[in-house]
């Protein structure tokens, strides 16, 4: 079924219309198209007419949705699309001023112009409209055909009931629709260039007018036709002779080739089936069979698709010349049927000119004039077979016997009634040549169209060919494939659930097979390796926490170290601390034991406040000291402010004695679970190392910046000191276990540093300023 789908999308890929991106987002953003349209059209027994089926048309291969605005006047709808208030506009003749406006699609129909007339008028002819007033719509393309007439041309509303009323000559229009004929007369029925019809797209809009074009150029043939021939009389013909096709006028070597080709391919899939010989090919070599095998049915598809759009186009490619041709005899016989008029007219002694039917007014076969071209012009093989050129011909010679007729009767030499039989020779005669271009050409369209018959058939036939190796390879593949992947998958689901696979060789010899083959091998010497590993494991085990305990011990000895390190520092300084207050409790002393005769109660009261001051802050020191020394691991909420204000109560008198000035920026007093101790020995180690290399490098101004901050992942502490920074080549190993640089150093200081911080879940880190070091602790959120 799987299979079956995706054959269906490969086939609606291959018939439908790829759209360009500029085209999709147009059509996103355009959800609907509007289009000029008219109501005076022909329309149908189901109220459309040949446009708006035409538009149906596009939508349904487009997939569009294309939508007409319905005017009652030509100039309305014309400028709404010129202006954009509507996309376009439908059934636009060509002319070189509308390019300024419009994109035309190529021609989709063919249709004549009427001059209409009062049925009472003298009016017969185009050449009978001098002085006349004609009405044409505005911006008609009539307009630019008649451009310097001897006739007025006006634009006016109820022109029908102007012409009834005498107040108007005629009305020159393009379509014709429900005619009165008691009351007007269609005298005339033309078509040139100007008759093609075209889709017109605004300007504003190229990418619908490349959506359109491409639409067009998918439609069938057969399906404008149907519905023009709901609208339009179908032309009676009568029913020629068709000559016999066989199979060796249709079948090419192409198609031969292609054929071939599929059938061996068929059968040579089918033996691999049938016999199962295809399940010991190598992968590789099956996929590339299958590809090319696949490649030569989908271009053949391809090919036939592209021949059977050829054909179609050939065919209204016929039609539009038959049509052209049929015109054009039409147009010679409509000269000759006004000749005829105006000659009896002359001969009845009425006001005619004969001669201004004529180029240069010379009366004569090759100059009657043909919508303002002469026969001559119009007798070339751009315009007609040969065999259509040899009656034309023919008919030249009748004309000219029409002409010479014409004078004789005038000169009074023949009898009017000779002429009369040579006019309804030539008339016949142009039935006789159209009746033979229909047949001409419908032998030809005979020919293509069963050609297009064999065509589909071919294509038919290949899409079943298709079908049914696809069938196949779907059976070949879930063979190649999906069984012995479903196998394996079964293998491994029971090594899972811990059961004993007996070696089996797998039944072919492909990649796969040899993949089953090896799995099984390898399971089997798995199982030995996972029992000695288990042994390892257990050795393993016991070693790695003979290991991890050692370790503990030694960092507990580290930071014991480390602390008495410190310890013989603070001492020295705690002693410098008491000395004072120690100093000032001796001198009260001393002042009280020379003053006993004027002792009072005030001066004993002072006295105490004095000594208890002193005692507090040895107090206060004696239990900084203490505090920091105690052995306790246990992890608390602790804030970075109180933790940095404990570590300067302990350095205060190593900072004083070192004349180092501490600045303190805290941005971010943020609190962390931590080891109050631990962190404060991170904070006093950094400090006493500044300490050490001030004292070191003699620097003079010493200054040390404790920083606190955040940003969106970490917190941050920094100590930022003065002191000339880390030398670049030692910046990775400063934090290593017993590196250090200093002759009295121990090289642990800094590495039980990094370890208090990693242990915290953080990172200490350096980089140098432009003055000095910058040790960072920095921990996330």
């Amino acid at each position: 079924m799987k299979k079956l789908f995706l054959i269906l999308i490969f086939t609606s890929l291959i018939f439908g219309i790829e759209y360009s991106k500029k085209e999709q987002q147009f059509l996103k953003n355009h959800p609907v198209i509007y289009i000029s349209a008219m109501t005076y059209w022909p329309v149908d027994k189901n109220g459309e007419s040949f446009h708006t089926n035409y538009i149906k048309l596009l939508n349904k291969y487009g997939h569009i949705n294309l939508q007409p605005v319905f005017y009652q006047h030509w100039e309305n709808g014309f400028d709404d699309a010129k202006k954009g208030i509507t996309n376009g506009i439908m059934a636009l003749s060509y002319s070189k001023q509308r390019e300024k406006w419009f994109f035309f699609t190529k021609t989709y129909n063919y249709h004549p112009y009427y001059l209409i007339v009062n049925k009472n008028s003298d009016i017969y002819s185009l050449q009978d409209l001098k002085n006349k007033t004609i009405a044409i719509a505005k911006n008609s393309i009539l307009r630019e055909v008649f451009k310097n007439p001897d006739f007025k041309i006006i634009s006016t509303k109820n022109a029908f009931k102007k012409i009834i009323n005498n107040q108007l000559d005629g009305i020159m229009l393009f379509y014709v629709n429900d005619i009165n004929k008691n009351k007007y007369r269609i005298i005339k029925v033309f078509i040139d260039k100007n008759g093609e019809e075209h889709i017109g797209i605004n300007k504003k809009y190229p990418e619908l007018y490349s959506i359109i074009s491409k639409i067009m150029k998918t439609i069938p043939y057969n399906e404008i036709e149907s519905i023009r021939n709901h609208v339009y009389k179908k032309i009676k013909i009568e029913k020629v002779f068709t000559p016999k096709i066989t199979l060796k006028d249709l079948i090419t070597k192409k198609d031969i080739l292609f054929l071939s080709i599929f059938s061996i391919g068929l059968i040579i899939i089918i033996f691999l089936v049938l016999t199962r010989k295809f399940l010991n090919f190598q992968m590789k070599n099956f996929f590339i069979s299958i590809f090319i095998f696949n490649s030569f049915i989908i271009g053949f598809i391809i090919y036939e698709i592209l021949v059977f759009n050829f054909y179609s186009n050939k065919i209204l490619e016929i039609k539009s010349k038959s049509f052209n041709s049929i015109y054009l005899i039409s147009e010679l016989e409509d000269s000759i049927i006004n000749l005829n008029h105006i000659f009896l007219n002359k001969y009845s002694k009425q006001h005619a000119n004969i001669k201004k039917l004529f180029k240069h007014h010379t009366i004569k076969a090759d100059n009657l004039l043909i919508n303002k071209k002469t026969l001559k012009y119009l007798i070339n093989h751009s315009k007609f077979t040969s065999l259509e050129l040899t009656h034309i011909a023919t008919i030249k010679n009748q004309i000219e016997k029409l002409l010479k007729l014409q004078q004789e009767v005038l000169n009074n030499k023949t009898n009017i009634q000779i002429y009369k039989q040579q006019y309804i020779l030539v008339i016949n005669y142009f039935k006789k040549i159209k009746q033979l271009i229909k047949k001409e050409n419908l032998t030809e369209i005979k020919m293509i169209q069963e050609k297009l018959k064999y065509q589909f058939l071919l294509l038919i036939f290949s899409a079943i060919l298709f079908i049914i190796e696809s069938i196949f390879v779907f059976i070949m593949i879930k063979k190649k494939l999906y069984n012995p992947i479903t196998y394996l998958t079964n293998i491994i689901q029971m090594y899972k659930k811990g059961k004993n696979i007996t070696k089996k060789e797998y039944q072919y010899k492909d990649e796969i097979g040899d993949m089953i083959d090896e799995f099984i091998s390898l399971q089997h010497q798995l199982n030995q390796n996972l029992n000695e590993l288990k042994q390892h494991k257990k050795t393993l085990e016991k070693q790695v926490k003979e290991e991890v305990d050692k370790r503990i011990y030694q960092e507990k000895i580290l930071l014991k170290q480390s602390r008495l390190a410190l310890m013989g520092e603070m001492i020295d300084a705690i002693a410098h601390q008491w000395k004072q207050p120690l100093n000032a409790i001796s001198l009260h002393l001393e002042i009280l034991n020379l003053d006993k005769e004027n002792i009072d109660k005030h001066y004993i009261e002072k006295f105490i406040h004095d000594i208890n001051l002193q005692m507090k802050h040895m107090i206060s020191t004696l239990t900084e000291f203490r505090n920091f020394f105690r052995d306790d691991k246990e992890k608390e909420l602790v804030c970075i402010k109180d933790v940095i204000d404990n570590s300067l109560i302990l350095l205060k008198d190593e900072l004083i004695k070192n004349k180092i000035e501490i600045k303190k920026d805290i941005q971010k007093n943020f609190c962390i679970e931590a080891i109050k101790t631990e962190l404060e020995h991170l904070i006093i180690t950094l400090i006493t190392n500044a300490k050490d290399i001030f004292n070191e490098r003699n620097i003079q101004n010493r200054y040390i910046n404790i920083k606190s901050y955040e940003d969106d992942t970490y917190f941050y502490l920094e100590i930022i000191d003065n002191a000339g920074g880390v030398p670049e080549d030692i910046k990775d190993k400063i934090f290593d276990l017993n590196y250090t640089t200093r002759k009295d150093g121990t090289g642990v200081g800094l590495y039980l540093a990094s370890q208090i911080a990693i242990k915290h879940m953080g990172s200490l880190e350096v980089k140098n300023t432009q003055n000095g070091a910058c040790f960072y602790f920095k921990i996330r959120k």
